[in-house]
This record gives C-alpha cells, sequence and structure tokens, in this order.
C-alpha cells in the first residue's frame, strides 16, 4: 500500500487478468467479492460431494457410502447369517468394505489427479 496525498491508502490487487490501484473502499469491496466468490465455489463443491455415494454388489452382500466414508446402506442375502460362519461373514463384510474403499480411492485420484491419503 502507498499513501497518497489527502491520507488515502491504495494498494495493487492482484486479480485475474488487472493490475489496478484502488481505493481502501474499492480494495475492501474487490477482497470481499473474491472471499464470496470462494465461498460460493466451495458450497458447490461440498453440495456435490454429498451426492456422491460408492457402492458394491458381491451377490450375497450389497453395500453403500458416501463421500465421508460413511456406510449408508448395507443389505445382506438372507443365507449370509446362515451360511457363514462369524469369521467368514466378517471377512466377507471386510471384502466388501475393502472395494468401496478402492472405488472411492480411484474416484478420487480421477477427479482430483491424487490418491486418497
Amino acid at each position: 500500500m502507498t499513501l497518497v496525498a489527502g491520507g488515502r491508502d491504495t494498494g495493487t490487487v492482484a486479480g485475474p487478468g488487472s493490475r489496478a490501484k484502488l481505493s481502501d473502499k474499492d480494495l475492501v469491496e474487490s477482497v470481499l467479492r473474491e472471499l464470496s466468490e470462494a465461498a460460493d465455489r466451495w458450497e458447490q463443491l461440498v453440495a456435490e460431494a454429498e451426492t456422491i455415494t460408492y457402492s458394491v454388489d458381491l451377490g450375497d452382500i450389497h453395500a453403500v457410502a458416501n463421500s465421508d466414508g460413511r456406510l449408508v446402506e448395507l443389505t445382506l442375502h438372507p443365507n449370509v447369517m446362515t451360511g457363514y460362519t462369524h469369521g467368514e461373514l466378517a471377512d466377507r463384510l471386510n471384502t466388501a468394505i475393502a472395494a468401496l474403499r478402492e472405488e472411492a480411492q480411484a474416484e478420487n485420484a480421477a477427479r482430483y489427479g491424487k490418491g486418497v491419503r
């Protein structure tokens, strides 16, 4: 910022394609506008993420998770409860959850260019 005659400060704001001298009021309004636009973009990303789900169907187990990793649906075939031992059922559920994780990681890599950490 540079002090100019009359006690008014001016500043240079690096905006998209412009580097203009602005008065204090213009500078504040510019910053507020950029913050508002960034907040709007963030809200769009959050709303989009809320609609994303990942699903896996192993035939006897169907699972759906949301983008937060929360299991939102789990459907077990009736024979699962009697056809598997406790350990086998745990292994089968872990397989379904691992498949959900892999699907989410692949989606995030495709969408954002990196894997989930």
